[in-house]
């Protein structure tokens, strides 16, 4: 009848799929709204329990309204279902999430949690049931209900912990035993339910065989595969798509396999794969790792809303009306008894518990004993039972099932709707004084970092008038870890304390920490510091600056050192990260001393001599393996003749095969013994030719002289035969060679891997240092922490030179790759942001995305080593040299090549500059005298170090000062010296050049000490110094004069000497950033150097494509006005330009009809019949090209007839602006003609001449003003000036002039008129009239 109800139920199941389906998103959906509204809710409940009230409400619902049936079906599918559905997800996702280090150092509490927990908890509930119940169970059936009774479900209890901050080492311990107790628990669970249903049973080593082959079984096939899925990902470069699949198919499959094919435990095999793959989630691309945890999270939110939401209606279903009587009884009993057997249980394992790990505090064990929930595992077993027809219905299944759904409900309902309170009342989510501190100095950035914004938005022109009161208070943050109690207590704790009272004046000092205190503060700034390290090294991997491994190492060496209270990363560990195994070196010694170990001829010369060179030739070895390789499979076929009947009657022949390879091997011996004589027993591999030859005479005898028919006979040749494998032995002579190359490869990844290590240390230490302020709120602390950061951090460098120095062609590599993944990494940002404003289309983006990852992918197979150029190279990788040869062969031939020895000094603090220093290898050390406050004396403190490619006293060289700090050699160090006087002459050779030398040196200088100066901005907050070098890229510099700051300026660094502000005086120190406020700077000159300026433009001119193609560009504020050129050319010529440009090229000349012209980069200089009136000057070309086609471009691009339309018409605007003083000039005129006695002829009308208006410019190439006559012979300068742009605020002036605007001839009466844009003009034109 049971069968028949179940075939009933599936076939209703699958006849309303849609009804099915439509349950499943409505659970999803009563899901999500729970979830919002529990927000809402004053009493903290968890989601899962919610989550079965509906359930069971639901059911109940049901079971009154027959119509709602339909939706219910799910709940008599195959608990099957269950388990290969929902079971894989959880688990996986659960131990992909563990922290593999904690899980690590807790492994062996897990372990003993899960194994003898559960089956001691198994024990002690079967032995409750047989006299709690009178059920008349046996044995087996008591320890299956026992197993499925102590399978727990810690969903609730984990959520609950992570959200009130409590230890994450609990969290960890109830989570992993819950992972390994499931699959411990189904594994007993299927033993006793086999000696339940069978009346054969299985005897004591069947059980064990079993057990051991699914308990064993089960996670080794997990380790296989998710070695293979490890593989599978590593093959694989930002493909979020496959990564995801892989990940979804190794967890089905593992699961599936190892239950259905294999018969081992598919949850361990789970379990295990998840681990794994936790442990080496550095093979996951990281742009994709976020993405697939987020995906993996969601399946296991949308599992357990579905599972529990089921479970809820399965217990209203099938259990609630099948209880009757004193079952209400036992489950409460029941209930009770199992929360003795856990604490119990865990009492007994408590003295083995606090020795392993991190230990178990008493606290710790209670909240383990009370979170010991029971889920949807042991309610799919429950269901298993219920569903199995070997077991009694009444007694054994029914009862079963009411109790393991009774216990569910229970649990979830008391135990995980109490456990905060427990939290509470133990003081396990109290928050110390010491996160409260990190979190006060935490909201004072922020709201330190609001007040910055307010004011910023303040002066925005669209919100300027916006009501900043309620802006205010809609944005303040109040402290999460602030109550009125604790608040009390607060402000209770921070009263001065007697001690920090001035015994002299009795006056107030700020409020000193006890010891304790200060120690505790310490302790959670390291634990954050720590943290700030592991983000950081995470962070450098997903930009592809360290290696996996590199990664993989740096994140165990922070979590090891948060294991230790107070324990910063150990320098140590990081140091052995590029130690070399010694394994790898003795054994390379070993391989080394073979290889090395040649045979040598007895004889000085003669025919012997010539004999040896033929007999140990590389033709004759390699016939000799030809010789072996076909000796071995006569070697198979006598090993199958001498087993198989069928072949035994060729075994003739295959003993007379090996009898000629014998004679082989023989001829071979006697001719080297010939050659070498005692010699040749000093080569190991011709002692193994020896021992060979010696087994083969052997080998022969015994076949050919023993009786064939005896099976003593048989069994000697058998063990002859087998021993032919010495011979294979001789391949190992070809194999070593590349054994030693692989050897050799290891060693060098293993440094390379060190090295990745160290620099990622170094970088990651850099960044955090800068967060230190905000980790913690004493000064002291703080100090500490900055203290240790510099310390560790200069060790490594110094260690790091160090290797270097040994070995260039590894650090070179890791560099080089580091430099071109982060040249990728700025082109994919630039795609991105091209895609973000619109520029690019999706399509469009993937494809240049595609190609940007393709070379990140071959950079993975970068070799680990990379030749090291010669020193004269190095020149052409200094920064302000920009490949200009001619500039760069004047320099080499100036520079000396220098060695200095280990201690000896480059430079001293205080001496005059005398040249710079280009490191070619070694290491130097940075050093600045300091006084000591204690005993005054004079201390030198190591400020940095530097290495290779580094160079040493640029800015000293510009500002003409003394040296700044000392640099003493390192290691022996091998530098590039060019002198002061020769730099002096370089800077007056290329002065013409442009930018000139002397510039570009300055704008290198300029960018590197004004990142600094822009991090510490507001606007610049979130930059990496990076993306600020990356912005420095469109500066240019500007040296000190009058300066004006205009909207085209996004920023201005003084970078050397001293300014003011014109209009408040304020006192601007270089190198310091100047404020918006600022308008305009005048400076004071010194004798020995100019005050030196970089100007940054704004945004709106510093496009991405009118970006500076060559970095000459970039030293020019108008150098956006090139593009102006393509504006001449049809789109697609214009955009065959853009692709043509060639930024190395100089110039390129022409020559067509009275036309000369040359083409320098984005300008066109054009001379002899036609000037050029952008330039105002003339070159003479050098090459004259002829090319027709070019010159018509060039026509188009510049013609003097253009460019005198577009001053006509600008002319033209002027005057209709000024036509209002046409009456009064006319009444000047008139009092001009009295005043000489001569008319005017008639009324004059203001006119503007080509030749009298000229266009200002802002830029270093504006023009000069040009000169009109007066009728006295005196010479007035016609000032062109912002008139041109607001002609409203700048009055006119007349000034007379003797040529006629109409006719160009002499004239003494046609007043001119300019635009006065200072009163220096305005007071000489006035006294020239």
């Amino acid at each position: 009848m049971v069968s028949n109800e179940t075939v009933h139920h599936e076939d209703h199941v699958g006849g309303n799929s849609p009804s099915v389906l439509f349950f499943i998103f409505c659970c999803f959906g009563f899901g999500a709204l729970m979830r919002q509204a529990m927000k809402f809710i004053p009493v903290r409940l968890a989601y899962t329990v919610v989550l079965l009230l509906i359930g069971v409400i639901f059911g109940l619902i049901s079971n009154q309204v027959p119509e709602l049936d339909i939706y219910t079906t799910m709940v008599d599918a195959d608990p099957h279902l269950i388990m290969h559905v929902f079971l894989p997800v959880l688990i996986f996702e659960s131990a992909f999430a563990l922290d593999y280090h904690t899980f690590k150092k807790t492994s062996a509490q897990v372990l003993l949690l899960a194994v003898p927990g559960l089956a001691l908890s198994s024990l002690l509930t079967c032995i409750m049931a047989q006299y709690l119940f009178d059920y008349n169970w046996g044995w087996n059936i008591g320890m299956l209900f026992g197993s499925l009774m102590s399978a727990t479900d810690p969903v609730a209890v984990v959520a609950i912990l992570r959200e009130v901050g409590a230890s994450k080492k609990l969290s960890i311990v109830i989570e992993g035993e819950s992972l390994l107790n499931d699959g411990a628990a189904i594994v007993l669970f299927n033993i006793f339910l086999i000696l339940s249903t069978t009346t054969a049973g299985l005897s004591g080593g069947e059980i064990v065989v079993y057990f051991l082959r699914v308990a064993i079984g089960g996670p080794a096939f997990g380790l296989l595969m998710a070695i293979f899925a490890i593989f599978c990902l590593s093959q694989v470069f930002n493909d979020v798509y496959v990564e995801l699949t892989v990940t979804l198919v190794a967890t089905y499959a593992t699961f599936y396999i190892g239950e259905a094919l294999l018969g081992v435990s598919g949850v361990l095999a789970v379990v295990v794969l998840g681990i794994a793959m936790s442990s080496m989630r550095t093979s996951i691309s990281p742009e994709v790792e976020d993405f697939i945890h987020r995906f993996w999270e969601a399946l296991a939110y949308f599992a357990n809303t579905l599972i529990f939401i089921l479970v809820g209606v399965v217990i209203s279903k099938k259990a609630i009306q099948l209880i009757f009587g004193m079952d209400w009884f036992y489950m409460i009993a029941l209930y009770l008894g199992l929360n003795v057997i856990r604490g119990t249980v865990v009492l007994l394992l408590s003295p083995i518990l606090r020795r392993l790990g991190y230990g178990m505090t008493w606290q710790e064990g209670l909240v383990l004993t009370w979170g010991g929930l029971r889920g949807a595992v042991g309610l799919a077993l429950g269901l298993l039972v219920m569903e199995d027809e070997g077991l009694d219905l009444q007694k054994v299944r029914v009862k079963v099932l009411i109790h393991i759904s009774g216990i569910v409900f229970l649990t979830l309902l008391i135990n995980a709707t109490t456990i905060p309170y427990l939290l509470k009342t133990l003081g396990m989510n109290d928050i110390t004084t010491a996160k409260r501190m990190a979190m006060a100095s935490a909201i004072r950035h922020l709201e330190e970092l609001r007040y910055k914004t307010l004011n910023m938005l303040k002066t925005d022109r669209f919100l300027a008038d916006s009501d900043w009161e309620l802006v205010e208070k809609s944005c303040g943050i109040d402290p999460p870890y602030k109550t009125s109690k604790e608040e009390a207590e607060l402000e209770q704790s921070m009263k001065i304390r007697p001690k920090s009272i001035c015994p002299d004046c009795n006056a107030q000092l700020p409020l000193q920490p006890t010891p304790k205190e200060l120690r505790d503060m310490t302790n959670e700034a390291i634990l954050r510091y720590l943290k700030a390290e592991k983000l950081s090294y995470w962070r450098q991997f997903e930009q592809g600056m360290v290696s996996q491994e590199a990664v993989r190492k740096l994140q165990g060496y922070t979590e090891v050192a948060s294991d230790k209270s107070g324990q910063f990363v150990d320098l140590d560990e990081i140091k052995s990260s590029w130690e070399v195994p010694k394994s790898l070196i003795k054994l390379r010694k070993v391989i080394v001393r073979i290889i090395e170990n040649k045979p040598v001829c007895s004889a000085c010369g003669g025919c012997l001599q010539g004999f040896f060179k033929i007999v140990t030739s590389k033709v004759v070895s390699y016939i000799i393996f030809v010789i072996i390789a076909m000796d071995m499979v006569n070697w198979i076929l006598s090993l199958i003749s001498e087993r198989y009947n069928m072949w035994y009657d060729n075994r003739i022949i295959f003993r007379s095969i090996n009898a000629a390879f014998v004679g082989i091997y023989i001829v071979e011996f006697i001719c080297k013994v010939i050659t070498q004589s005692a010699g040749y027993f000093k080569v190991i591999w011709q002692v193994l030719c020896f021992v060979i030859v010696i087994h083969g005479i052997s080998d022969v005898a015994v076949e050919f002289s023993l009786p064939p028919s005896s099976t003593y006979t048989q069994e000697v040749v058998l063990v002859f035969i087998v021993f032919r494998f010495i011979r294979v032995l001789r391949f190992f002579e070809l194999i070593f060679p590349l054994l030693l190359k692989f050897v050799d490869y290891q060693m060098t990844a293993s440094i390379s891997n060190g090295y990745d290590v160290g620099r990622g240390f170094v970088a990651g230490e850099e960044e955090v240092r800068k967060l230190i302020d905000r980790m913690v709120d004493n000064t002291d602390c703080a100090t500490y922490l900055k203290q240790n950061c510099d310390t560790g951090k200069l060790d490594v460098i110094r260690c790091l030179g160090i290797l270097q120095k040994e070995n260039p062609q590894i650090a070179l590599s890791v560099k080089t790759r580091q430099a071109a993944r982060s040249v990728l990494n700025s082109l994919r940002d630039g795609v991105q942001k091209l895609l973000e404003d619109g520029v690019l289309q999706e399509s469009e983006t993937e494809k240049l995305n595609h190609k940007i990852e393709a070379k990140m992918k071959k950079l993975l197979q970068l070799p680990t080593t990379i030749p090291v150029p010669p020193p004269d190279r190095m020149l052409n990788n200094v920064t302000w040299l920009e490949d200009d040869q001619e500039t760069i062969d004047f320099i080499k031939a100036r520079s000396q090549l220098i060695n200095y020895n280990h201690d000896e000094a480059l430079v001293k603090e205080g001496d005059a500059s005398d040249g710079i220093y280009i490191i070619v290898s070694g290491l130097v050390r940075f050093s600045r005298s300091k006084k000591n406050k204690n005993n005054d004396k004079t201390e030198d403190k190591v400020m940095d170090f530097m290495s290779t490619g580094s160079i040493i006293g640029e800015m000293g060289l510009l500002t003409h000062g003394n040296r700044m700090a000392s640099v003493v050699c390192e290691t022996a160090v091998q530098a590039l010296f060019i002198s002061s006087a020769d730099m002096e002459e370089a800077f007056r050779t290329f002065a013409d050049t442009e930018p000139s030398l002397e510039k570009r040196l300055w704008k290198v200088c300029a960018s590197r000490l004004a990142v600094g100066v822009l991090l510490e901005q507001p606007s610049y907050q979130g930059f990496t110094r990076e993306k600020v070098k990356l912005r420095l890229e469109s500066a240019y510099v500007v040296p000190g004069e009058d300066f004006s700051i205009n909207s085209k300026m996004a920023d201005v660094v003084l970078i050397h000497g001293h300014a003011q502000n014109a209009f408040t005086k304020e006192n601007y120190h270089g190198p310091c950033y100047i404020p918006w406020t600022c308008l305009k700077l005048e400076f004071k000159f010194d004798q020995v150097s100019k005050p030196i300026m970089l100007v940054i433009p704004s945004e709106t001119d510093d496009q991405l494509h009118l970006a500076p193609t060559h970095r000459r560009q970039s030293y020019h504020p108008e150098y956006f006005n090139g593009s102006k050129n393509e504006e001449k050319l049809c789109l697609k010529h214009a955009a065959q330009h853009r692709q043509d440009i060639d930024p190395k090229k100089k110039s390129v000349t022409f020559k067509s009809k009275n036309k000369v012209g040359v083409l320098e980069n984005d300008e066109v200089i054009m001379n002899g019949n036609i000037p050029n009136k952008r330039t105002n000057r003339s070159l003479a070309a050098t090459t004259v090209v002829e090319d027709d086609e070019n010159v018509n471009k060039l026509e188009n691009i510049l013609t003097p007839e253009q460019e005198e339309e577009a001053e006509i018409n600008k002319a033209n605007d002027l005057a209709k602006d000024i036509a209002e003083f046409n009456r009064r000039l006319d009444q000047r005129a008139k009092e001009t003609e009295a005043r000489h006695g001569k008319s005017s002829g008639g009324s004059h009308v203001v006119t503007i001449e080509k030749e009298h208006t000229t266009q200002t410019s802002s830029t270093p190439n504006a023009q000069k003003p040009q000169n009109a006559t007066s009728n006295n012979g005196k010479t007035h300068t016609a000032q062109s000036s912002p008139f041109l742009e607001d002609n409203h605020k700048t009055p006119l002036v007349p000034i007379e002039s003797n040529k006629s605007p109409e006719t160009g001839s002499a004239t003494d009466d046609a007043p001119k008129f300019v635009s006065v844009v200072s009163h220096k003009h305005s007071n000489k034109n006035k006294k020239n009239k």
